[in-house]
């Protein structure tokens, strides 16, 4: 049996660009880009916990170099006529992951001696994106037999965009590090080697991860320095000597670039500032202008805290305009609160103002005693460098003086 082969070509020629662009869209950051291999066969590997995995490896490597990217997938995915067309239009081949048989190794060695891509995921099933699942050794096993490189990738934010279950994306941002290739035991048979690099991997992906995750949403200006740097080695690799290249290498250089442009136009510091001008303006407004002003503040600044998962500034704008704001217009004390929630949980310069916010959610429900509770945070939440503590300090002391009057038998 050759490779399996798709008769979904209609399907991928128009699902790949609008795969690229959403993935494209989404990109946080992007770190090592260059240990990828620019010609050959490739084995890459990578943690997996969203179907979103296949996208993001399919435009990273679409945008490095040629050949086909290949997904082993499960069996049961292809039962279906809709699913079974869909997943071999994306170049998945099914895997019965109870009793992979030697077939699946030998379309494996078939893909990789035509210098295609295999892409693997060793935990063998979506995780939670949080830990990695036990790694299994066939994808190692594979690249030994095939002569074929191995690298690791590293994701992160993936699942909180599609998570399972979901089959609409949700606002987010997603980052991946590449490592290096991998190094082969000189030493012991196949099996022997794949367990040691399976136990390697394991590691690499560990830190790889934890290294995406700390850069989500944070692209600094050095990445998009070496995105840039690494097109123009592309370029000069590619370059024929009447100084010109391919259709095809110029579509990857498009890609690549404009990942690189994605990176570089998100700054979560100005957009958040942006946005709180905006909700100053609204406070500052009056009539029907002021609910319009907060409706619109409220809506970007909801969407600024679910991309921007770490910031607890874009939480706590959040809550303040759903405080200003009905239910109907997205806002009320319920959904406020629980912005001011998630702000105080994420931490930083905003904790203290994000429990006060919760006081004042908790009052609008008459939450009198949760009130009272969200205020004593706030007190021991004031940093002692606040330029703003005693000021609000005095506030919140002042607000449980009158809770206490009001709730005195």
């Amino acid at each position: 049996m050759g490779i399996p082969r798709s008769s979904g070509e209609l399907v991928r020629q128009a699902s790949t660009p609008l795969i690229h662009r959403l993935l494209t869209q989404r990109l946080g950051s992007a770190i090592g880009l260059d240990n990828i291999p620019r010609t050959g066969p490739l084995v890459v590997i990578a943690n997996h916990s969203s179907y979103l995995d296949h996208f993001a490896m399919l435009t990273l490597l679409h945008a490095l170099r040629p050949g086909e990217v290949w997904f082993p997938t499960k069996s049961e995915s292809f039962e279906k006529f809709a699913s079974r067309a869909w997943h071999e239009s994306m170049n998945c081949y099914p895997v019965d992951r109870s009793t992979p048989g030697e077939q699946v190794f030998d379309i494996a060695q078939r893909i990789l001696a035509q210098d295609n891509i295999l892409v693997l995921y060793p935990e063998g099933t979506r995780g939670d994106g949080e830990t990695l699942l036990p790694f299994k050794t066939g994808a190692f096993r594979m690249a030994i037999d095939a002569g074929a490189p191995v690298v690791p990738v590293g994701t992160c934010g993936l699942a909180s965009i599609l998570p399972k279950g979901v089959h609409v994306p949700q606002p987010g941002l997603y980052s991946l590090s590449v490592g290096p290739v991998m190094e082969v035991p000189d030493h012991g048979e196949t099996r022997d080697k794949a367990r040691e690099m399976r136990d390697d991997a394991v590691d690499q992906i560990i830190a790889l991860r934890e290294q995406a995750c700390d850069n989500n949403g944070l692209a600094a200006p050095w990445q998009i320095d070496a995105i840039v740097e690494l097109a123009q080695r592309i370029i000069a690799e590619n370059m024929s000597q009447n100084g010109d290249v391919t259709s095809a290498v110029v579509g990857r250089l498009q890609l690549l670039l404009g990942l690189a442009d994605a990176m570089a136009s998100r700054h979560p510091g100005l957009d958040l500032q942006r946005n709180r001008v905006r909700g100053f303006r609204a406070l500052q407004s009056s009539g029907p202008g002021r609910m319009i002003r907060a409706a619109i503040v409220n809506r970007e600044a909801t969407r600024a805290s679910a991309v921007y998962r770490y910031s607890d500034f874009a939480a706590y704008l959040a809550g303040r305009t759903s405080l200003l704001l009905p239910r109907f217009l997205g806002g009320g004390s319920q959904q406020a609160a629980g912005q001011f929630e998630q702000a105080a949980e994420r931490g930083g310069v905003m904790t203290s103002q994000a429990y006060v916010g919760l006081a004042e959610s908790r009052l609008a429900d008459d939450d009198q005693p949760g009130a009272v509770d969200a205020y004593h945070l706030a007190l021991d939440s004031i940093p002692d460098d606040d330029p703003r503590g005693s000021l609000r300090r005095a506030r919140i002391d002042q607000a449980l003086t009158e809770l206490g009057d009001r709730t005195r038998p």
